[in-house]
């Protein structure tokens, strides 16, 4: 049990039993000896396919050391597209079978550039194939699994950064209620001042901005096109800082004379908690910023 316990902390705290290093560690372990056999049942010690693909193994060792799994990986699939070379005609004919039936999780317009290059059940393709053109069909279909997990780590250091935040700004609204409650007891409604009110329109408005940011961010994943632009920390920070704004522009229109001439909402403001609420909406959506602008100024035409 103790040495259990021991082992289960080694994983935390090494990098050696992260998934991803772990995953790409095992199948570079694994497919080393299969291409040295393969490079000596078939004598192409001298080949340059050979010769290529140690090279790339040998990179792939070095980018993992360097935690460098991105570039790993890619050499490691370059280097078992190149034993595309040294396969026998029979092992291409099944090669191609596979990809015919793999391509259908592809997007579209790989799944027809594979089946246009191996052909269809309809469209038959003389086989085996050429080497050249397995060789890129394997590509095509490898810089699908690469644009895809390169699309899941942009996600996973978005939700990272946005979830650091919402604990940030909730944390934030804590300390200030529990300032307001010692400060002016639990009917601090009736004191707190306007530089506390703005505070706390601030605080909801980054709230609801950060929230409506978790939202967009999950719903981007679920797009096959990467979304580098839309997934950039700046341009996710303008938005949040923008719907925080937006909260802040409401809250002055609520509180100056322009709201006894305009009916943005349908109901009265009788307390800051009214103002919160509203707050959170006007970070989360720019909706309810631009029907303030249109009550005011009038719609475009």
């Amino acid at each position: 049990m103790k040495n259990r316990i021991k082992a289960y902390f080694r994983r935390l705290v090494s990098i050696d039993y992260s998934p991803r290093y772990t995953r790409l560690a095992g199948d570079l372990a694994s497919y080393k000896p299969l291409l040295d056999k393969r490079i000596a049942e078939t004598k192409s010690e001298n080949e340059q396919w050979a010769i290529q693909a140690k090279t790339l193994i040998k990179n792939a060792e070095e980018f993992l050391t360097k935690l460098k799994i991105d570039e790993g990986w890619k050499s490691f699939h370059t280097a078992q597209r190149l034993e595309v070379y040294g396969m026998a005609d029979e092992e291409k004919i099944a090669l191609t079978e596979e990809l015919q039936v793999e391509c259908s999780k592809l997007n579209d317009w790989r799944k027809d550039a594979i089946l246009r290059m191996l052909g269809t059940p309809d469209q038959p393709k003389p086989l085996p194939p050429k080497a050249e053109v397995l060789v890129r069909a394997l590509e095509i279909k490898d810089e699908h699994y690469n644009n895809q997990y390169y699309k899941n780590t942009l996600s996973r250091s978005m939700f990272q950064l946005l979830f650091m935040l919402l604990g940030a700004f909730i944390t934030a609204i804590i300390i200030y209620f529990s300032v307001l409650i010692n400060n002016y007891g639990h009917e601090f409604s009736h004191s707190i001042s306007i530089s506390g009110l703005i505070t706390g329109v601030l605080l909801f408005g980054f709230l609801g901005a950060i929230t409506s940011g978790i939202l967009f961010t999950r719903y981007s994943t679920r797009v096959s096109r990467l979304t580098e632009i839309g997934s950039n920390t700046i341009i996710t920070l303008s938005k949040i800082f923008v719907g925080a704004s937006f909260s802040i522009f409401i809250f002055l229109i609520m509180k100056s004379s322009v709201a006894e001439n305009i009916k943005l909402f349908n109901f009265v403001f009788d307390e800051p908690l009214d103002f919160f609420a509203v707050a959170f909406v006007s970070g989360f959506s720019e909706r309810l910023a631009q029907r303030a602008i249109e009550a005011i100024v009038g719609k475009e035409k």
